[in-house]
């Protein structure tokens, strides 16, 4: 009896903690009464494990964008400025402050033109030996104290109205053809000889002078030729026509 007495005692123990953790995880119905302050909680609270991987993931994605940001950042500011013509100067026009200007390079590019403020002084005042189109960079090949004179050539300048030359515009490297127009008495030195038709090339664009109202042709001759087509445009003696080259 006795053993009977205590399996039917633990049984009913059992029945009430069964009972009371069913009572415990329910949830309460509408309107129940809030459990009393101090009660001790039904569920344990649940631990949550932090994911360092993501986190040492997020780490290294702001050290790499801090990285290229500050190697933007240092490109941008380390340049160099590089001379350049702001529009086309022409063949033998003569370079001024007024023709040049500047554009920045990442450092240390390599370029063959002019570098750095003090170079400026270096250009102004320097002829160009070939057409320089705007934008186009200014290096040492491509302007010179003068203009270089062909092999043979001899450049000779000559003063015509513009009645004596084509109404199109002339340009460096144009051919043309120098002619004797009608001598007047004393206009030509005793030395110089008479000659009939000259091949030329315009060695600059043609200028006009205002002062004398005459445009300016400079023309590369034979050196043998020089002395005669420059006697003769002193004198106002010649004329000039565009050729074909043919």
């Amino acid at each position: 009896m006795a053993t009977d007495t205590v399996t039917r005692g633990t049984k009913n123990r059992r029945s009430r903690q069964t009972a009371s953790t069913a009572a415990q995880a329910a949830p309460a119905p509408a309107g129940a009464p809030e459990p009393a302050a101090g009660a001790e909680a039904a569920v344990a609270p649940v631990r949550t494990r932090r994911s360092w991987g993501y986190g040492a993931g997020a780490l290294a994605a702001i050290i790499v964008g801090g990285l290229i940001g500050a190697f933007v950042y240092t490109g941008t500011q380390h340049t160099d400025e590089v001379w350049v013509v702001r529009s086309d100067v022409p063949r033998g026009q003569t370079i001024t402050a007024q023709d040049l200007a500047v554009i920045n390079v990442a450092h240390g590019q390599h370029t063959a033109g002019f570098t750095g403020p003090a170079a400026k002084d270096r250009i102004i005042g320097k002829i160009a030996i070939v057409d320089l189109p705007g934008g186009s960079l200014v290096t040492e090949k491509s302007i010179a104290k003068t203009l270089p004179v062909p092999a043979g050539k001899s450049l000779v300048g000559i003063a015509l109205k513009t009645s004596q030359v084509p109404s199109v515009p002339l340009h460096a490297g144009d051919n043309v053809v120098i002619t004797p127009i009608a001598q007047q008495a004393g206009t030509i030195s005793a030395g110089v000889q008479k000659a009939g038709d000259v091949d030329a090339v315009v060695a600059t664009d043609p200028r006009p002078d205002s002062a004398s109202g005459t445009v300016i042709v400079n023309v590369y001759v034979t050196a043998s030729r020089a002395s005669d087509v420059a006697g003769r445009a002193a004198g106002g003696q010649v004329t000039l026509y565009l050729d074909s080259g043919e």
